[in-house]
């Protein structure tokens, strides 16, 4: 009865090992000390592509001779006593990562047994990991010229006192990390002095990052600037998103039109500012932020902070190295230099050839540009890309009369001018007399020309 219970746990115990033999993901291929086999798996007859059958007829010394196996860790055993680990090639091609140990009986081998592990898709994934290394690699570079490229529109092509002052400044708050708030009318170029700042910087090499206060759809605003956590709203990608603030590690953020960032969303980007951290939407985790913080603005933001439509809180945390951009009206010797730079630009965007006169760029100077050097930019390009382009085509987008078809006088033209001079300067004055003060004339003149010039007394009466 003890004997049959003895059998009974032997055949159990062999189950238990043949059932864990068979459930292996690696191959176990096993050989007696004559090279002959005994067992092999299901995993090893998939890895190695032979079947028991096969296998079992031939000596491991036959199936090196016919190309089954590249070489054999069994033999490697047999001649060297002791557990030994090779790289194979089998016959349906996978490589195969090979240890075979000796089971000693006697003080002899007696069997042989031999674990594979298919390192085919491990290689195969090792290529392709280095093969994605090397592309980022390029990307990466890739990324750096154009970064670069990007910054090289930071240089200043300027001539005026005022820009070569902020200039100067920009190159000096660019050794530091303080905040620096760029004010001055749209278009006046905050964008340049932002970039050029950043390009003097230790941070050059990092990422420049620009956020469009107004361009942003309010209820996007927070998701896209601190990024957000999996399931943090309905919509939101599985993985989370990593927002702009965190993109932008080691490098410079640009908060552009910062006057039109949504009032709730302040107190996050104040507390981005001044500690330097964020949390993601849905996220309690504390994420430290290593940025520079450069902000600009078209908008009175002191007076947005008296009617509580910006936080003062935030004007001040922004408001450490304030910054003035002058419109380009009144720094015309800018012009010039700016019309050379942008139209060779635009030469070298499209391989073009093409230069402005002097009755052209005079036309240019005596123009006011409302919309400063951004709309100086869209309308050399107009002209320069338009085939019947040229003075016309410039005088009308700038809302001047071509000369040579204007048939009045030389003399209404001056008095046209005259005219104009005169009521500018009663309205920036505030009064005939205080104007008349400005001009270096005497009141009463100014009185009998506007009389002449038939301009309504409502325009200049002083009341």
């Amino acid at each position: 009865m003890k004997d049959t219970d003895d059998i009974e746990k032997l055949r159990e115990q062999i189950e238990i090992f043949q059932t864990a033999f068979e459930s292996s993901f690696d191959g176990i291929h096993i050989l007696n000390s004559e090279g002959e086999t005994l067992y092999i798996n299901k995993a090893c007859e998939r890895i190695e592509g032979i079947t028991f059958e096969e296998a079992s007829k031939l000596n491991i010394r036959e199936l090196v001779k016919q190309g089954v196996y590249s070489e054999s860790v069994t033999l490697k055993v047999l001649e060297t006593n002791a557990t030994a680990t090779i790289m194979q090639k089998v016959k349906n091609g996978n490589e195969v990562l090979a240890t075979g140990t000796p089971i000693y009986k006697n003080g002899r081998i007696d069997k042989i047994v031999v674990n594979s592990r298919d390192v085919t898709e491990l290689n195969f994934l090792r290529q392709a990991l280095s093969e994605k290394e090397t592309l980022a690699k390029i990307y990466q570079e890739e990324l750096r010229l154009l970064r670069m490229e990007n910054l090289k529109s930071s240089e200043f092509a300027v001539k005026s006192q005022k820009m070569k002052q902020i200039e100067h400044l920009a190159s000096i708050v660019a050794k530091v990390d303080s905040t620096v708030l760029l004010t001055g009318e749209s278009g006046v170029g905050k964008g340049v002095v932002s970039k050029c700042i950043h390009n003097k910087s230790s941070r050059r090499e990092g990422p420049f990052i620009k956020i469009d206060c107004s361009a942003i759809p309010v209820n996007l605003f927070e998701s896209e600037v601190f990024g957000y956590e999996k399931g943090a709203f309905t919509g939101a990608e599985k993985s989370g998103k990593i927002g702009l603030l965190e993109l932008a590690n080691g490098g410079t953020v640009f908060l552009d039109e910062i006057g039109d960032m949504p009032l709730h969303m302040q107190p996050k980007i104040l507390r981005a500012i001044q500690d330097r951290e964020i949390v993601r939407v849905g996220g309690k985790e504390v994420i430290p932020i290593n940025v520079r913080f450069i902000a600009a603005t078209n908008r009175d933001l002191k007076q947005m902070v008296s009617n509580k439509e910006f936080r003062e809180d935030l004007y001040y945390r922004l408001n450490v190295i304030p910054i003035f951009i002058p419109p380009l009206r009144e720094r015309k010797e800018d012009i010039i230099p700016l019309i050379q730079d942008i139209s060779k630009k635009i030469n070298e965007r499209y391989g073009m050839n093409k230069t402005f006169t002097n009755s052209e760029i005079e036309v240019m100077l005596k123009y006011d540009w409302p919309g400063n050097v951004r709309e100086l930019e869209n309308i050399i390009e107009r002209v320069m890309v338009t085939e019947d382009g040229g003075l016309s085509l410039l005088q009308t987008m700038v809302g001047m009369k071509n000369p040579a078809a204007d048939a009045k006088s030389y003399k209404e033209k001056l008095e046209e001018y005259d005219k104009m001079i005169l009521l500018e300067s009663i309205k920036q004055e505030g009064s005939v007399l205080k104007a008349a003060e400005k001009l270096g004339i005497n009141a009463t003149t100014i009185r009998r020309k506007l009389h002449k010039y038939k301009v309504q007394k409502a325009l200049w009466n002083e009341k």
